[in-house]
C-alpha cells in the first residue's frame, strides 16, 4: 500500500502548471493556420483545446514520449527551422530521462514543443500522411500520459475521450456522406474553370462565359453539400475542421468568382471586335477592357483564397483540386495580363491617336535569311481611327530600284546591327550607305527588331512613307488568311490558286509553272496574290478573335508571324505575346539556336532538312558543356527544276547549297567542328547573344555536321534548362 502511494506521489503533476502551459500550446499551434475570425474561430478554439489536452496529459508521460514525439517532428518536417526547434526538444527530453527525476515543467515544455512541431510538418506522400503521423503521435502521448495520472483522472478523461471519439465518429460518418456527394460537383467545378480558363487565353469569351457560369452552378452545390447538416459536425473535429472549411470557403468563394467572371464574359460581343468593311469598332475594342478587369478581379480573389486554405492538414480530394486550381490561376495570371495590354493598347496601335502607317513585309523560307526569310513583296497600310487602307503595294526590287538611282543611308541603324551586317550592302563605309542590294539582305539578322527598325528607316528613303511599324508574313501566314477571302485566280501563270495550295504554290509550283524565262511572271502571280488577299480581308470580315487566335497563334509560335512597332510598350507587349521575333534572353545555363542564310540567291532552301541534338555533358576536365551537334542536309536535286531554284551566283555544280551557317550561343565557345575537324568562324554580338559564322558548300543529296560546345558554369538551382529556339523553315509536309 505505501508503494503505491509513493508511485502516486511520484507522479503527482501540478495540474495548474500544466494546464496553464497546455492552454499556452494550444494558443502557440493555433498559429499552425488556423485565423481567428469567422469560420476560423472554430478551428481556433477546437485546435487550442486539442493541443492543451495533449500537453496537459503529456505532462505526467514517461520522460521518452515527449521526446520521441519531438524527434518524430523534426524528421518529417521539411523546414529547416522546425526541424532545429524538433532537434532541440528530443535533447531536451534525453535529458529530462538522464536526470530520472520527474521534471515536470520541463517535461511539459518539451511536449509544448513536440505539439507545435507536429502541425507544423509536412512530411509529403500520400494526400494527409503527416497529419496522421502527427495525429498518432499525440495519441500516443495523451495515453502516455493518462495511464500515469491518478484512477479518479483517468476515468474522467476516458469518459470525456469516449464522449468525444463518439461526437468524431458521427462526424466523420456525416462528413464522409457529405463528401461523397459533393466530390463528383467539386471535380466538375474544378474542370470546367480549366477549360473556362483555356477558353478565355483563346479569347472565346462566350464559351469562356458559359463554362464559368456551370463552374460557378457546381461549386455552389458544392458548397451546399459541405455546408449542410451533414457536414456540420465535422467542424468540430480538428483536422478535419480544416478539410470542411477549406471545402466551403473553397466552393462558395468559387462559385462567387467564376459567376462574377462568367457575367462580366457574357457582356462581350465578339463579332464588335473584329474587321469588317476594312475598319474596327475601337469603341467595341475600348469596352472589353472593363469586363476582362472583372474578370481579374475574380481570379485573383479566388487564387486568394486557394492560398490561403493551403495547409498540409487538408486531405484528399481538396488538397488535390486545390493544387490543380491554384497552378491554373499562377499559369493564366499573365496570359490574362497580356490580354488586358492588348485591349488598353489595341486602340493606339489602329489609329486612335492619329494615323498609324505599318510596312508590310512578304518573306519566303524558300530563300533563308536570318528569321523572316526573303523579302519579295510588301504592302503599306495606313490606319486611321480604326480604318484600313492599302497605301502602298510593290516589289523588293522596286525599293532597291529606287535606292540605286537616289541613293540612301543607314544613319540611325543599331551598331550592333551595323558592325554585324553593314557589310552586305546595308551600313556601308563612314556615311553607313545603304545600297540597293541592302533590300535583299535586310532580313538577315535573327533578332527582328533589328530588321524592322532598319525597315522603317530605309522605307522612307526607298520611295515609301515613313511608317510606325512592320510586320512580317511568310507563305504560311498567307495561306491561312486565304481561308477567309477564298481562292484567288492567277492569271499570268493560269491557274486559281486554293487555299489549301497556297503555301505550296508560293514556295514551289510558282517557279515550275513559270520556268527559267518566266521571272517576270512568277513575280506578277505574286504581285496578284498578295494584292488580292489584302484586299478582299479589307472589304470583306474576319473571323471573331478565337478563330483567328486558332488560326494564327501556331504561325505566331512558329515565328511565321512577326510586328514590331517604334513604341516601347508596344514593342514589350509583343515580346510578350511572341509577336516581336526577339532573339530571348540567354539564361543561366546558356542557350543555342542556329541560321541558315541562302547565299547563292537561289531557292533552294525549300529543300533544306535539319536535326538538331542539343544537350549538357561534363567534359574531360569536370567542366559543365553544352554541347549542340547540327546536321544540315540538302535534299534538292541535281536537275529538273529551273535554275532560278537550283542554281547559284558562283559557277558551283547545279543544286549545290551555298550557306551562311550562324551558331547562337554564350560568348564562352570552346570548339566549332565541321564534319569532325576544327574550322575558323567569324565573332560576332547579337542581342545579348553571340553569333558564331561560318559559310559552307552541300551539294546536291549532301549533308554536313557541325558540332559546338560552350563551356558554362555550375547550375544554378540543380535542373538544367537551356535557352532553345529554332528558325522557321520551308514545312514540306504540308
Amino acid at each position: 500500500m505505501a508503494g503505491v502511494s509513493r508511485f502516486k506521489r511520484r507522479n503527482r503533476v501540478d495540474e495548474p502548471v500544466a494546464t496553464a502551459i497546455g492552454l499556452i500550446a494550444g494558443l502557440f499551434a493555433v498559429l499552425a493556420g488556423a485565423e481567428p475570425t469567422g469560420a476560423g474561430a472554430v478551428d481556433f478554439l477546437l485546435i487550442t483545446l486539442a493541443a492543451a489536452v495533449v500537453v496537459w496529459a503529456a505532462a505526467s508521460a514517461p520522460w521518452w514520449a515527449p521526446a520521441l514525439a519531438c524527434g518524430v517532428g523534426a524528421t518529417i518536417a521539411l523546414s529547416p527551422l522546425i526541424t532545429v526547434i524538433g532537434a532541440a526538444g528530443f535533447v531536451g527530453g534525453l535529458m529530462i530521462g538522464a536526470r530520472q527525476q520527474e521534471l515536470t515543467l520541463p517535461r511539459t515544455l518539451v511536449a509544448l514543443v513536440a505539439v507545435n512541431v507536429l502541425i507544423r510538418s509536412d512530411f509529403g506522400g500520400f494526400q494527409g500522411l503527416s497529419a496522421i503521423i502527427g495525429v498518432g503521435v499525440c495519441v500516443v502521448l495523451l495515453v502516455a500520459g493518462l495511464l500515469r495520472r491518478p484512477a479518479v483522472v483517468r476515468r474522467r478523461a476516458w469518459l470525456g475521450l469516449g464522449v468525444a471519439g463518439g461526437i468524431a465518429v458521427i462526424a466523420l460518418g456525416g462528413l464522409v456522406v457529405s463528401g461523397s456527394a459533393a466530390r463528383p460537383d467539386l471535380t466538375r467545378a474544378a474542370n470546367l474553370s480549366e477549360q473556362a480558363i483555356d477558353s478565355l487565353n483563346a479569347g472565346d469569351y462566350q464559351r469562356a462565359a458559359t463554362e464559368f457560369a456551370d463552374a460557378s452552378a457546381a461549386f455552389a452545390r458544392t458548397d451546399d453539400r459541405l455546408g449542410g447538416v451533414l457536414a456540420l459536425p465535422g467542424r468540430l473535429i480538428p483536422g478535419i475542421a480544416q478539410n470542411v472549411r477549406a471545402g466551403a470557403d473553397l466552393s462558395a468563394e468559387a462559385a462567387s468568382g467564376t459567376n462574377t467572371a462568367a457575367n462580366a464574359l457574357a457582356s462581350i460581343d465578339p463579332a464588335t471586335l473584329t474587321l469588317n468593311d476594312g475598319a474596327v469598332d475601337l469603341d467595341a475594342v475600348a469596352a472589353v477592357e472593363a469586363p476582362l478587369l472583372e474578370v481579374q478581379k475574380a481570379l485573383v480573389g479566388l487564387r486568394a483564397v486557394s492560398e490561403s486554405i493551403d495547409s498540409p492538414w487538408l486531405i484528399g480530394v481538396f488538397q488535390d483540386q486545390l493544387a490543380r486550381l491554384d497552378k491554373r490561376l499562377d499559369d493564366n495570371e499573365p496570359l490574362l495580363g497580356n490580354a488586358i495590354d492588348a485591349v488598353q493598347l489595341s486602340p493606339q496601335i489602329l489609329g486612335a491617336d492619329g494615323a498609324r502607317r505599318y510596312l508590310i513585309m512578304f518573306t519566303t523560307p524558300a530563300e533563308l535569311r536570318g528569321i523572316t526569310g526573303f523579302m519579295g513583296n510588301f504592302a503599306e497600310v495606313t490606319i486611321d481611327d480604326g480604318r484600313i487602307e492599302v497605301t502602298g503595294f510593290g516589289r523588293r526590287s522596286g525599293l532597291s530600284d529606287y535606292v540605286g538611282t537616289n541613293g540612301a543611308t543607314c544613319d540611325g541603324c543599331p551598331q550592333e546591327f551595323v558592325d554585324r551586317y553593314g557589310q552586305y550592302g546595308l551600313a556601308v563605309g563612314p556615311e553607313r550607305e545603304f545600297l540597293s542590294v541592302g533590300w535583299l539582305n535586310i532580313t538577315m539578322p535573327r533578332h527582328f527588331p533589328f530588321v524592322a527598325e532598319v525597315a522603317s528607316i530605309v522605307y522612307a528613303q526607298s520611295g515609301g512613307a515613313p511608317v510606325d511599324g512592320v510586320f512580317a508574313m511568310d507563305p504560311y501566314v498567307i495561306q491561312a488568311l486565304m481561308a477567309y477571302t477564298g481562292p484567288v485566280a492567277v492569271p499570268e501563270l493560269g491557274v486559281t490558286v486554293g487555299p489549301q495550295d497556297a503555301a505550296q504554290f508560293i514556295l514551289e509550283d510558282q517557279y515550275v509553272l513559270a520556268g527559267d524565262d518566266g521571272t517576270a511572271d512568277r513575280i506578277d502571280a505574286l504581285d496578284t496574290i498578295g494584292r488580292e488577299v489584302i484586299q478582299s480581308l479589307l472589304t470583306g470580315a474576319l473571323p471573331v478573335p478565337s478563330e483567328l487566335a486558332r488560326d494564327l497563334g501556331p504561325l505566331v509560335t512558329e515565328q511565321r508571324l512577326l510586328a514590331w512597332t517604334a513604341d516601347p510598350d508596344e514593342q514589350e507587349l509583343f515580346d510578350r505575346i511572341g509577336l516581336l521575333g526577339a532573339l530571348p534572353a540567354l539564361g543561366d545555363d546558356g542557350g543555342f539556336g542556329f541560321t541558315v542564310v541562302n547565299g547563292g540567291n537561289s531557292k533552294i532552301d525549300v529543300f533544306l532538312e535539319r536535326q538538331t541534338d542539343v544537350r549538357i555533358e561534363t567534359g574531360p576536365d569536370g567542366k559543365r558543356l553544352l554541347v549542340a551537334d547540327v546536321t544540315l542536309t540538302n535534299g534538292a536535286p541535281a536537275a529538273g527544276l529551273p535554275i532560278y531554284v537550283i542554281g547559284n551566283f558562283w559557277e558551283l555544280p547545279v543544286g549545290t547549297s551555298r550557306m551562311l551557317v550562324t551558331m547562337y550561343g554564350p560568348s564562352t565557345l570552346r570548339s566549332m567542328l565541321l564534319d569532325g575537324e576544327p574550322v575558323e568562324y567569324d565573332t560576332n554580338p547579337e542581342a545579348g547573344w553571340t553569333a558564331y559564322s561560318r559559310t559552307v558548300d552541300v551539294g546536291p543529296g549532301g549533308s554536313v555536321t557541325f558540332r559546338v560546345e560552350f563551356e558554362l558554369g555550375a547550375p544554378s538551382d540543380g535542373v538544367d534548362a537551356p535557352v532553345l529556339w529554332q528558325q522557321p523553315l520551308a514545312d514540306r509536309s504540308q
